[in-house]
């Protein structure tokens, strides 16, 4: 497992049990931000005293990924954390696939973040096969999935936040030759640049605000209806360029029909900005 922040008595307990009947159980942590290294100390040593090997993972950057590898054989690709007390009111996505190419590369990537600590994420391992995008370096992945988007069709997005020019304006650009771009967000001041700069693009932005049961944390993005992204990858340039996130870009029907109708009523469900 590699993870961000982990807050779920169930998953700590899950784990335990794991290395209690044998299995070799590996938990990376973020180190570097105030909920990764602060919040996770108390789990960090109660899974090391049961039995699980657990490390700090490089602090020179956010480990914001998030993914459980199980056997070789399944991997559990997240926007969320393991925080049992947000799972009612946060938007996330988890997808688990049994792609061995994809699940591979994750856990050849893991294993090389694992065992080295002491420097920066490495390029993330892509076999052939996958659909993994890697960060640090996940820029042109996005922005070539944002740019395939076809005239007359809808492109929605969410994301927790936003600072990234690129994005923004392969945002815009795709609004200007003829695609319905739907962004849904939770409103932060932070962010109100990039509302503007999207909005005057011709991007419908719809955003839920402190008041509404619903907070968007999801990094996704849909397009043409056969595609989507779903990951840990914000769009601000420092996660995509600098911090350690993966996600996926898939075909694969069932996923992408149950994240686009979710992000359709997501925007549906928001205010206009």
């Amino acid at each position: 497992m590699t993870i961000y922040g982990l807050s779920d008595p169930d998953a700590e307990a899950a784990l335990i049990a794991a290395a209690k009947r044998g299995v070799r159980v590996r938990v990376l942590f973020d180190a570097t931000s105030t909920g990764g290294a602060v919040l996770n100390q108390t789990v960090y040593n109660n899974l090391h005293a049961n039995g699980v090997n657990v490390k700090w993972a490089w602090p020179g950057v956010l480990w914001h990924q998030k993914s459980i590898v199980r056997d070789g054989t399944d991997v559990a690709i997240m926007t969320c954390n393991l925080f049992a007390i947000y799972y009612p009111i946060l938007r996330d996505f988890i997808v688990i696939t049994d792609n061995p190419a994809t699940v591979f590369g994750v856990e050849a990537t893991f294993d090389a973040d694992y065992n080295n600590t002491s420097i920066p994420p490495t390029v993330g391992v892509v076999p052939k096969g996958s659909e993994l995008v890697w960060s640090p370096g996940a820029e042109p992945e996005l922005v070539n999935l944002i740019a395939s988007a076809l005239p007359g069709t809808i492109l929605y997005t969410e994301t927790e936040q936003l600072d990234s020019t690129v994005i923004e304006n392969a945002l815009v650009a795709a609004a200007n030759r003829g695609v319905t771009v739907n962004l849904t967000m939770t409103y932060s001041s932070s962010y109100v640049d990039g509302f503007n700069t999207l909005k005057a693009g011709g991007v419908n932005v719809s955003l839920y605000y402190s008041d509404t049961p619903l907070y968007i944390q999801a990094k996704v993005i849909s397009v043409n209806n056969n595609t989507v992204f779903v990951g840990s990858t914000n769009f601000t340039t420092a996660m995509i360029n600098d911090d350690r996130n993966m996600g996926i870009i898939t075909t694969n029907p069932t996923v992408v029909q149950g994240i686009t109708s979710t992000l359709a009523s997501d925007f549906a469900g928001a205010t206009p900005y």
